[in-house]
């Protein structure tokens, strides 16, 4: 340890901190057996430093790692920009219901005899799968949420069972976000 302190003061290079669990690694054992340490660092220069002095590194709980991930982020987010988009989710697919909401949808539409009629079909199908998706709730906030929750659950040391109940959770939820 000695030796890569000396590495890093002769490079120039100090460490950039952390938000989030104070640890990068977890053996996810029960009990007495379980070991959770900080190996893995986010390090700078002065002169980086000074171009992304807004830089921060989140430690990010994983369900599928026995390893934290490191988010560097060089800005804060801007935030959401423009209008949102209404679009189709691949996701959707796994709920029985789908077809259904997508039936009566068109039934309530009628016939369809060109294509300005199409496009408004397409729209008022759209707005009725937007209204219907709303019990999914969003998967961005509550993967966000899940994280939360693993990295508090795994801080307080709780019992694997309710870490497993989170990651399996966070598992659903990252595969919708990877559909989207």
């Amino acid at each position: 340890m000695v030796a890569f302190r000396d590495v890093l003061e002769v490079c120039g290079l100090v460490d950039l901190g952390l938000i989030g669990a104070p640890f990068t690694y977890d053996n996810k054992r029960s009990g007495a057996g379980n070991v959770k340490v900080r190996l893995d660092r986010a390090v700078a220069t002065s002169s980086w430093r000074n171009m992304f002095a807004f830089a921060a590194v989140t430690h990010v709980p994983s369900p599928c790692s026995d390893h934290v991930a490191l988010l560097i982020k060089g800005s804060p987010d801007p935030g959401p920009v423009g209008c949102k988009l209404r679009r189709y989710e691949l996701f959707w697919e796994r709920d029985p219901a789908l077809p259904d909401v997508i039936n009566e949808a068109w039934v309530a539409l009628g016939s369809v005899q060109n294509m300005a009629q199409l496009r408004e079909a397409l729209a008022k199908t759209m707005l009725s799968l937007g209204a219907w998706s709303k019990k999914f709730g969003n998967v961005t906030r509550e993967l966000a949420k899940s994280r939360s929750q693993l990295e508090e659950f795994m801080i307080m040391n709780i019992d694997q069972q309710d870490i497993r109940r989170v990651t399996d959770k966070m598992n659903e939820l990252l595969y919708q976000e990877e559909m989207m």
